[in-house]
């Protein structure tokens, strides 16, 4: 692909014979989990994916693939996938509290093809990569999670148990058998079980003070880019997810960490958004009851050691999760997930493939989550630490410079 960054991992469609692995499992059905299931079972290995959560659940609302995703995303034959049915686009563009634009950003230039920008609804993203993991003989179990793991110097054994909610507990199947693996790896997000499995109490989610909100609404002509707009604390994003469809978001100060009903969403929603008129104020007042609005308390973490113990290994949120201010959160878990694959491809043990891997990963991921948090506390008026200072000194244009002009 013309663009394309210098390493790839193995081309779609062409078995290799992984001299690391040949069984693996993963924790965990999301963005990240799909789409190493895809890269590992186009290269011959068998996976299996357990994912707690039932396939009827809520998967989010909408999210931006920036052109270093898509190139990624392109390692495994979805790319052409995803732009056909979301909404692709070059500029930021933001607006005054007035509904009316005031400036508009270019996406800078780099190692990777064009499109810069391919805004898509999750559930449509999630259904993509799901295909390609069955496509590539993946097995996909649903309600699932893993209830024990014995490792030894040849594997991992492995128990599942069934999950029906997050505030039940799972239970051991009865007379269920066991399974062993040459690699377990956790994309099990932000609440990872197989990272307190690796690390215990060690690392644990912190609230970042704010929150998310976003409701899917129908796209007007007039949303052909991302738009920012902010107001009393409050920042509004505009996102174009499809041809037809659009998810209006905000992030607000909660201090606290609220835990707001669902039913009183939508006057919160509108009492935030007030201070915002035009075509913002029209987009406010067309959300009603019938409309779901997402709400998510934003958090930060990050492992900063190896992430991996043996054939264990974390990666996506559940090794590093932070605030979307540089819409590069999923990015960094579908990085995660081709470079392991390729990691995995090119070495023979499987401790200097992990190795390899983690080394590879670690600057680049966790600029991301740092730079934005820091951008977080600089909308809040927090106090910022030198650390910061010196983030903030590469802007939301420059920070994204260096990730599209740096291989992943």
């Amino acid at each position: 692909m013309a663009g394309a960054p210098p390493t790839k991992a193995q081309p779609v469609g062409r078995c290799s014979l992984m001299a690391a692995v040949r069984k693996v499992l993963i924790q965990g059905a999301g963005i990240g989990g799909l789409t190493l299931a895809a890269a590992l079972g186009q290269r011959g290995v068998q996976v299996d994916v357990a994912e707690a959560v039932g396939s009827d659940a809520v998967l989010g609302v909408g999210l931006n693939q920036p052109a270093n995703v898509l190139a990624a995303l392109d390692e495994i034959g979805v790319r052409e996938a995803c732009l056909n049915i979301g909404f692709p686009f070059e500029e930021l563009v933001l607006w005054n509290p007035l509904g009316e634009q005031v400036a508009a950003i270019p996406p800078p230039d780099g190692v990777y093809a064009k499109p810069s920008n391919n805004a898509i609804g999750r559930p449509a993203y999630n259904q993509i990569l799901r295909e390609a993991a069955d496509k590539a003989g993946a097995r996909i179990r649903t309600g699932v999670t893993i209830w024990e793991m014995h490792e030894d110097a040849d594997g991992v054994e492995v128990e599942l148990a069934t999950w029906t909610g997050k505030r039940t507990p799972p239970i051991r199947d009865a007379g269920a058998g066991s399974n062993r693996y040459d690699l377990v790896v956790g994309f099990d997000g932000v609440r990872s079980k197989i990272r307190e499995h690796l690390f215990g109490d060690k690392y644990a989610p912190a609230f970042t003070g704010s929150a998310n909100w976003r409701v899917t609404l129908p796209r007007p002509d007039y949303l052909k880019h991302i738009v920012v707009a902010f107001a009393a604390g409050v920042k509004v994003v505009l996102t174009p997810t499809s041809q037809d469809d659009m998810y209006f978001g905000l992030v607000t100060p909660e201090p606290g960490k609220p835990r707001h009903a669902p039913e009183d969403f939508l006057d919160l929603f509108r009492e935030r958004t007030r201070p915002f008129s035009g075509r913002l104020g029209e987009l406010r007042d067309s959300i009603t009851p019938d409309h779901t609005i997402v709400y998510t308390p934003l958090e930060y973490l990050t492992v900063r050691e190896p992430w991996f113990r043996g054939r264990i290994a974390i990666a996506g949120d559940a090794a590093h999760t932070s605030p979307p201010h540089m819409s590069q959160g999923a990015a960094m878990a579908v990085e995660d997930a081709v470079t392991l694959a390729a990691a995995l491809d090119q070495h023979d043990g499987l401790p200097d493939a992990l190795d390899a891997w983690y080394r590879r990963r670690r600057d680049r991921a966790l600029f991301v989550a740092d730079a934005s948090l820091a951008l977080l506390k600089q909308e809040n008026g927090d106090e910022l630490t030198a650390a910061d200072h010196e983030l903030l000194r590469q802007v939301v244009p420059n920070a994204q410079a260096r990730l599209f002009t740096e291989a992943y």
